[in-house]
């Protein structure tokens, strides 16, 4: 059984300016660009680390969407499903990084995610329920998000949801269906239930909060880079912490990528079954895998980090 996986797939360009950022004017540094997108990255993270997938998004008839098919390809990551718009251009992601290598601005130009809609999960349902794992995130339409729980629902598919930035997240306001894990980031998680001064110490707030707002949610993973990552099981009402050791900032070479590489490395745990804890720390070392490299897919990532 596959991991199928349906969202953002695009052409990523990042910005690292050599010295502090000076607004307002050019900054002098290095610009790059790579395939991206939360879907595309977490589908090439899983090829990496031998969980056979199957890729659900479209890309635009045009060179960008050339050198994403082919790179797919290259990876033999299933590219069957993916549609080919000559409505929309391949969708572009423009990041500037600060010193640290952490972003400090972006804007995704989306539009063409549009072209997965109902329809189009309708037409592949029945490889979707032939699943163990469906993954999917917060660039898709609420429509969509919410149509494709409807089909999984009553079934042993595993589903993961990733809130991919602040703005974004808000769209599960009005989301009923059933999802097994969601994993976020503090900052996501803050501006999702709509509480900027939350302290991440404050597990019985955020519990309470988010069982409340958010029943139809079983498992909540929340990252906070060094300051380690929470777990809620919203059934159960149980709560677990786990640090993270922190990366030196000279070793940081991109920090864009850790959080789909964490992702991925939680859902290489439990589609291998194994427990929550271990499936965390397999998303923690993958994480920091990413972290170390310029490619926010890092060629270091294996199976064999986890050993």
């Amino acid at each position: 059984m596959s991991v199928s996986i349906i969202g953002g797939i695009n052409i990523d360009f990042k910005g690292s300016s050599y010295q502090k950022l000076s607004l307002k004017t050019s900054n002098p540094g290095r610009i790059f660009y790579s395939s991206g997108g939360v879907s595309r990255n977490v589908a090439h993270n899983l090829c990496k680390l031998e969980v056979p997938v199957n890729l659900f998004g479209v890309v635009g008839n045009d060179v960008f969407g050339e050198i994403i098919l082919a790179e797919l390809n290259t990876l033999k990551i299933n590219t069957n499903f993916i549609k080919i718009s000559d409505n929309y251009r391949t969708g572009v992601y423009l990041a500037i990084l600060d010193q640290k290598k952490d972003m400090l601005v972006s804007i995704s130009d989306m539009e063409i995610i549009k072209e997965i809609n109902v329809n189009y999960i309708e037409k592949h349902k029945d490889t979707l329920l032939h699943s163990k794992i469906v993954f999917l995130e917060a660039n898709l339409e609420p429509q969509v998000i919410e149509y494709t729980l409807k089909i999984l629902e009553n079934t042993d598919v595993c589903t993961v949801f990733n809130a991919v930035s602040n703005q974004k997240v808000k769209k599960l306001k009005n989301i009923i269906g059933k999802i097994d894990y969601l994993t976020l980031n503090f900052s996501e998680l803050k501006s999702l239930i709509e509480q900027e001064n939350l302290n991440f110490s404050d597990y019985k707030s955020i519990q309470k909060i988010f069982s409340e707002e958010f029943p139809n949610i079983f498992n909540l993973i929340i990252t906070n880079g060094e300051e380690g990552v929470l777990f809620f099981n919203n059934l159960l009402k149980k709560t677990e912490f786990f640090s993270v050791e922190k990366v030196k900032d000279s070793e940081i070479i991109d920090a864009n990528g850790a959080g789909d590489a964490f992702t991925s490395g939680f859902i290489y745990g439990i589609y291998n079954d194994a427990d929550i804890e271990k499936s965390i720390e397999y998303g923690i070392k993958a994480a920091r895998i990413t972290l170390k490299s310029p490619k926010t897919v890092a060629d270091e990532l294996s199976c064999k980090i986890f050993d």
